[in-house]
């Protein structure tokens, strides 16, 4: 890795990742009904400006930056990073990607605990980080891993405002959710 990574547009660059999650993740959301699409989009509110100005960030740094920036990031295929980052963003591209599928698919009654959702409370927000890692080691670049490091970090008020937002609308049930489950993987 450089210090100061290479950049150039071209075909072979690290865009092709997030365009083949996005397409994955449209095609879901198209095809599910349009109260299941309602629950997606649903945001919790923010008790303080630093969640909403932190969650704002997240959204920045991933819906926006780090795509734009895979433009210009080219990437080496066929380099064992490659192979291993490309390997690690399947990885988290499949989980995020189900994840979705069960959380459009699930009751809209109760929380969503089956699935993936069995072993972390967010896990396409874990995913997303865990994609964007892959991307970082596939393209070697250790921007891209910084900055998937902390969007990890700084959308744990995301997390916790969705989080009340759960425990407000499924009491009981989604407490008993929280002490089962890790808000990250394992953690």
């Amino acid at each position: 890795m450089e210090l100061i990574p290479a950049h150039s547009f071209g075909i072979q660059n690290a865009w092709w990742f997030s365009l083949i999650y996005g397409i994955a993740s449209l095609i879901i959301i198209f095809i599910t009904s349009k109260e299941r699409r309602k629950r997606i989009f649903t945001f919790p509110k923010f008790n303080t400006k630093m969640e909403k100005f932190l969650t704002g960030l997240g959204l920045f740094i991933f819906a926006r930056g780090l795509i734009v920036y895979t433009f210009i990031i080219p990437v080496q295929l066929m380099a064992l990073n490659f192979i291993i980052g490309t390997i690690i963003y399947l990885i988290g591209m499949a989980s995020s990607v189900f994840a979705i599928w069960t959380f459009s698919k699930a009751e809209l009654s109760g929380p969503v605990t089956n699935g993936i959702f069995k072993i972390t409370r967010h896990p396409m927000q874990v995913m997303a980080v865990v994609m964007w890692i892959g991307v970082g080691i596939a393209s070697w670049n250790w921007i891209i891993i910084a900055c998937a490091v902390l969007l990890g970090v700084i959308s744990l008020p995301a997390l916790k405002a969705q989080e009340r937002f759960c425990i407000d609308k499924y009491g009981l049930e989604y407490l008993d959710y929280i002490k089962r489950v890790p808000r990250y993987l394992f953690i």
